[in-house]
């Protein structure tokens, strides 16, 4: 089974609305519950993999600013918030659309995430609150990967040396104990 949403965040300052995080996000439940079992919650809070906007498509009287993974909107007329909205309905009809058929199996993301360098990974494997790793590890073990021990043995190597660290030392225990069920399961 599979989810699917579009999200961004809003913040109201004055007469402003400043909106970051536009993304669509697309749930493989076989992935997922896998963290689920670790970090609780529910499942419609779970997503695999995300796509951003590109830029090329914000429209031309539509203010924005970008940093590194993130398009920032500062609306301040109803003008902004019009075009706004017709470029989320845009992003919805067409590069939304689109990366959902192309991510229609799970393969294929596995076969695009093999693909990625190191530094591109987050481009499509969603990631929050430091996540990636979890999802990494679930793929690995659904496709069966050669590297899947290698992979695990160098996260833990990394995330041993900062596990005193709080963040650190929870991402290091909960990857441990989803390997430990992706070993009894899959």
């Amino acid at each position: 089974s599979q989810g699917y949403r579009i999200t961004f965040n809003w913040t109201q300052y004055g007469d402003e609305f400043h909106v970051k995080g536009l993304h669509a996000l697309k749930r493989f439940d076989v992935v997922e519950q896998e963290l689920q079992k670790v970090l609780g919650g529910e499942l419609i809070d779970y997503f695999t993999i995300h796509k951003s906007p590109s830029i090329d498509n914000i429209p031309k009287k539509l203010p924005f600013q970008t940093t590194v993974n993130n398009i920032h909107f500062v609306l301040r007329e109803q003008n902004d918030i019009l075009l706004f909205a017709n470029f989320v309905k845009e992003f919805f009809f067409t590069e939304t659309a689109e990366f959902f058929h192309l991510f229609e199996k799970l393969e294929t993301v596995y076969k695009t995430y093999l693909s990625l360098g190191r530094e591109k990974i987050s481009t499509l494997i969603s990631g929050i609150g430091n996540t990636i790793f979890y999802r990494e590890l679930v793929l690995k073990y659904i496709f069966n990967a050669e590297d899947k021990n290698t992979y695990y043995q160098m996260v833990v190597g990394e995330l041993e040396q900062v596990k005193n660290n709080l963040t650190f030392g929870e991402i290091l225990e909960n990857l441990k104990q989803i390997k430990t069920n992706l070993s009894q399961t899959v």
